[in-house]
């Protein structure tokens, strides 16, 4: 299913608003047209809805548990966590909220895979 279809579908079940699709949209252009990475992937599209998920539980004022810290460990020892890092800041700077840093981990982690996934190509 198109990431589109699926936000639709959240949007019709009131599980998310129409803010939180535009800061999706924008951030897939974001990735599309400045990092120049192929959204039409699944990770691409995993990262971008469970940020639409975050955006929405965190409007109902819920929050995650953190990352599993070794995981987060491993992630920050990588090569390509400065890249990570990178995307992160820069997509966190088209939303207009503040992220607890507990949802952030996982928009890292999302991100991780992502690039490792693009180095494979």
């Amino acid at each position: 299913m198109s990431l589109l279809k699926q936000l639709t579908r959240w949007k019709i079940r009131g599980q998310i608003d129409q803010d939180v699709i535009d800061i999706i949209l924008t951030l897939q252009s974001r990735l599309e047209h400045h990092w120049r990475i192929d959204v039409s992937i699944p990770t691409v599209i995993t990262l971008l809805l469970h940020i639409a998920n975050s955006l929405a539980r965190l409007k109902r004022g819920g929050c995650v548990s953190p990352l599993h810290q070794p995981f987060y460990d491993e992630m920050q020892s990588a090569v390509i966590f400065p890249n990570v890092l990178e995307i992160h800041h820069d997509l966190l700077s088209f939303i207009p909220q503040d992220i607890p840093e507990a949802e952030q981990s996982y928009y890292l982690a999302n991100i991780y895979s992502l690039l490792l996934e693009q180095d494979k190509k």
